[in-house]
């Protein structure tokens, strides 16, 4: 009886990392493509776009390493993989848009098409990953 106690325990711990802690906190490629945007995102919203302007390189360059990287199992699915691939097409969008010193409302409205991508493969591995 402990034993299988003990055994339940263990797979309940495997399955649920920490409290709080989301699923893709378990992928270091989209962790850190995470908070590269959210370090330019937010201060976007602030109109302060010089993270972005300094860093588009950086976040596309993040964004390649996703694709590039195997997906982790739990997340491994055609609905993911579009998504991924859009996140790399707007993420490229953006750099460009950057690199251009197109204007600021121009590279706003990509920033936030870029933030919508995310959240979107965000919530297709919070509710589409495979068991």
């Amino acid at each position: 009886m402990k034993t299988t106690i003990l055994s339940i325990a263990v797979l309940l711990l495997s399955v649920f990392v920490s409290p709080g802690q989301s699923k893709i906190d378990q992928w270091p490629e989209l962790k850190e493509y995470q908070g590269i945007l959210s370090e330019t995102f937010h201060p976007s919203e602030k109109g302060d776009l010089k993270p972005i302007k300094t860093r588009s390189h950086e976040l596309f360059g993040s964004a390649k390493r996703i694709i590039a990287a195997p997906v982790p199992q739990e997340f491994n699915n055609e609905k993911v993989k579009q998504a991924l691939s859009k996140l790399v097409k707007e993420s490229d969008k953006l750099n460009a848009l950057v690199v251009r010193q197109e204007q600021d409302m121009t590279i706003v409205k990509q920033l936030n098409k870029v933030n919508d991508v995310f959240h979107d493969v965000v919530t297709l591995c919070n509710k589409n990953a495979n068991p």
